[in-house]
């Protein structure tokens, strides 16, 4: 009785197993890599400034929104600063919240190259960092380009709105203001080719 079970049973999980990637095939949207970001902690008597080229940028259709992901461990040291090559991933709690990420709103049109100008633009974001998701509003720059979709903006955060903590050795260095820069990053729409 077991052995006539055994095939319908091993069927119908290889079924489930098929139907089930698929699925995660369909719903899986592609990151635009090689994007740069640069943080700067605002310090007592100097900033320290940290870069990554490892920003993640997608446009997710369902919340019409640039989706950007950072992990923090990628931060290293501007080479114009004499920051402490661990400054940035302590201070953002790296071992806890490994991702720094903003959601970016973005209508449709302007994803698509239409009605797009340079010029800044008032723009709602969620900003999520050490575990605290904030809205607050930023200016991001589009630039039409062939499909594609190119942003740049500069904000700053005080780590205080998001109920977050600067370990003890950085308190006498910090102020608690983070500033935020991305420069040309660059959103590629794979659906288009």
């Amino acid at each position: 009785m077991t052995k006539r079970l055994r095939f319908p049973f091993f069927l119908l999980v290889f079924l489930f197993c098929l139907s089930a990637r698929q699925t995660s095939a369909q719903t899986n949207m592609a990151y635009t890599s090689d994007n740069t970001i640069l943080i700067t902690l605002e310090g007592t008597g100097q900033p320290y400034v940290f870069t990554s080229d490892n920003l993640l940028v997608q446009y997710n259709q369902t919340t019409h929104r640039l989706e950007c992901i950072l992990d923090v461990s990628t931060l290293v040291p501007a080479s114009d600063t004499a920051a402490p090559p661990a400054m940035a991933y302590e201070v953002l709690y790296g071992a806890k919240y490994p991702e720094l990420s903003l959601e970016i709103d973005v209508p449709l049109d302007q994803v698509s190259g239409q009605d797009i100008e340079r010029a800044s633009v008032p723009r709602v974001t969620t900003v999520k960092l050490q575990g605290v998701s904030n809205e607050t509003v930023i200016p991001v720059v589009f630039t039409p380009d062939n499909q594609s979709l190119l942003f740049s903006t500069n904000f700053d955060l005080w780590l205080n709105n998001f109920s977050a903590t600067i370990p003890v050795e950085y308190v006498p260095l910090l102020t608690g203001r983070l500033f935020i820069t991305i420069n040309s990053a660059r959103w590629v729409n794979m659906q288009a080719r």
